[in-house]
């Protein structure tokens, strides 16, 4: 019963989080509203019609918010273990481009190479990730600067496969892109008339997966012993080296999942710079800090993420309201998290400080 009410406190304690960031955010997008002399509670009503009150900017707020939230449950994987993945969008990148080179190069029935597609995009997403912990083990590289650097590597060496080997040779000639999969390798749309596909309840999945494999497994537990304290973790016997490669690897692979998505479900094609121009993983790394990594959380905050970017696009459309609206609001809730993690962090030091101190005093005495 206290587990089940802790794991309670802690979801609603997350959205709180979310709730508090959100009226910040929106507080902030008022002032500067006012600055551009539009009316507030205008401005807001036509942003929140045009993406969570019409059935059309709705299914697409769920669809923008499909990759989101996966990257930042890919994100969550890895930080919740003490992990800091910046290379969220680089995995992405060679698991979502790795799947789409079977899916044009190997022929088959379609739902064959489908399987065989998204399993190769996993994989690569998987090693690409597990690169920056191999490195941090010999070499004592340091994973955030390591994967960060990574997400470069990753858009130019496909950029260029993009560009020169596989780039269409049908169309316009002036696109930078793949050739279309086939139809029998398209995602399940649900409507016709909207791009909303099967990716979303793959994003539920996630979600689901993440919550079971961090309060129901062996694994999860340790991921989160490492995070805690990585000194208390070792000494308690965990194989620090086995849980930063399982980790990095599903972290890899849950960002490669972000990047099939998109490509099967909405794109069905590469184009050069579709996943840096979006930033799918810096707003999915917003979510995941804002929501405090909590799964549940983190969902809530990806749908009004990308419910933020929908409508800050619609209204730059009807009104004079220009669309990094959206991204101020964003950016203004993400410092506010930003500040709470590291008082936190400071409030934590000092305690740690304060108990040093009073041991080496015990000692003296």
């Amino acid at each position: 019963m206290k587990k089940i009410n802790y794991k309670r406190r802690a979801m609603l304690a997350s959205l709180g989080q979310t709730a508090i960031a959100v009226l910040f955010g929106l507080l902030v997008g008022t002032i500067v509203i006012l600055i551009s002399g539009a009316d507030p509670a205008q401005v807001y009503q036509e942003m929140f019609n045009k993406s969570f009150f019409s059935s059309y900017y709705f299914l697409q707020t769920l669809t923008r918010a499909t990759p989101i939230a996966i990257c930042a449950f890919a994100t969550a994987m890895a930080w919740r273990a003490g992990y800091i993945n910046i290379g969220v969008e680089g995995q992405m990148i060679v698991g979502g481009f790795s799947a789409l080179v079977v899916a044009l190069l190997v022929p088959g029935p379609p739902k064959l190479v489908l399987v065989l597609a998204i399993i190769v995009g996993l994989i690569a997403g998987a090693l690409y990730a597990t690169i920056a912990a191999v490195l941090n083990m010999k070499f004592n590289v340091t994973i955030v600067i390591c994967t960060l650097m990574m997400n470069y590597i990753a858009d130019n060496v496909v950029s260029y496969f993009v560009t020169f080997p596989l780039r269409a040779t049908s169309g316009d000639g002036f696109s930078i892109q793949t050739e279309a999969i086939g139809d029998g390798l398209k995602f399940l749309r649900f409507f016709k008339t909207s791009t909303f596909n099967i990716g979303f309840i793959i994003a539920v999945l996630c979600m689901i997966f993440l919550i079971f494999i961090s309060n129901k497994t062996t694994f999860g537990y340790e991921s989160k012993m490492t995070g805690f304290n990585k000194n208390f973790a070792k000494y308690g016997g965990v194989n620090e080296k086995k849980v930063m490669l399982i980790t990095m690897g599903l972290s890899g692979a849950i960002a490669a999942l972000a990047g099939i998505c998109e490509i099967f479900g909405v794109k069905y094609r590469y184009m050069s710079g579709m996943f840096t121009s979006t930033s799918y993983a810096w707003t999915g790394l917003m979510a995941a800090l804002i929501a405090n990594l909590h799964p549940v959380g983190i969902f809530v905050s990806s749908i009004f993420l990308s419910g933020l970017q929908v409508g800050g696009q619609a209204i730059q459309r009807s009104a004079d309201i220009p669309l990094q609206l959206s991204t101020i609001i964003q950016s203004a809730i993400t410092l506010f998290v930003s500040v709470k993690i590291t008082y936190k962090h400071i409030v934590k030091r000092r305690k740690i400080k304060s108990n040093v101190e009073e041991i080496a005093e015990g000692d003296d005495k």
